[in-house]
């Protein structure tokens, strides 16, 4: 796969260790509607998928309830989560490499926009991305597929020289839906297995071995 030319990302658990934010601001939602908060491992969950389908299969929270659990989350994460973030080892040094190798480099995340771009710019990535597909606050539900859709026809990239680079069985269904492979990376999370499961092209463990598989040597 080193002759793909545009390299998709996830955001969350790809790119950032994102899960002191989001869980944060998740218990936060959940403990202002009084729900009981899950266990750790099924927090870890929050991590992926959009914020309507984790409070509602993971929380239980009620369908009339969800709107307002999502707002209560972003009112927290806005102004705390959001910062609770920090780049996975190697990644800007990966960015680096992909750039001096002439990769088009995206973001593919359901995150809202205006959230992405804080956080790409917090970590001072945001130099590395030549173009971002991501949700806003009306249409967070968008599923995967059409974000990743979104994010080729942006750079107006062939799904044959395309791959996606993500850590939860999401990114290896929506890049499947569109054509384009998808490269595991675990990052030391719990989902490796998902990620064979659902049948990622390959899976590499962080950074340093994204970039045996997707770089060339120099």
């Amino acid at each position: 796969m080193k002759d793909k030319k545009y390299l998709l990302f996830d955001l969350d658990g790809t790119v950032t260790d994102s899960a002191p934010g989001v869980i944060a601001s998740a218990v936060y939602a959940l403990e202002k509607q009084s729900v009981p908060i899950p266990d750790s491992r099924t927090m870890a969950k929050f991590l992926g998928p959009p914020l309507r389908y984790s409070f509602m299969t993971y929380a239980g929270v009620e369908e009339e309830r969800v709107d307002e659990t999502i707002r209560l989350y972003r009112e927290h994460y806005k102004v705390e989560g959001i910062y609770k973030n920090s780049l996975y080892p190697n990644a800007a040094e990966f960015f680096e490499k992909a750039k001096s190798q002439g990769k088009v480099l995206l973001i593919a995340s359901s995150k809202p926009l205006p959230f992405v771009n804080i956080v790409l710019g917090f970590l001072k990535v945001d130099k590395y991305f030549d173009y971002v597909s991501a949700a806003d606050f009306t249409s967070a539900h968008l599923s995967k597929r059409e974000i990743v859709k979104k994010a080729m026809e942006m750079a107006s990239a062939a799904a044959d020289n395309c791959v996606m680079i993500g850590d939860r069985c999401y990114d290896v269904e929506g890049a499947r839906d569109n054509g384009v492979p998808c490269v595991g990376i675990v990052n030391g999370s719990i989902f490796k297995q998902e990620l064979v499961d659902t049948g990622a092209a390959a899976v590499a463990e962080d950074f340093i071995e994204l970039g045996k598989i997707l770089l060339n040597e120099i």
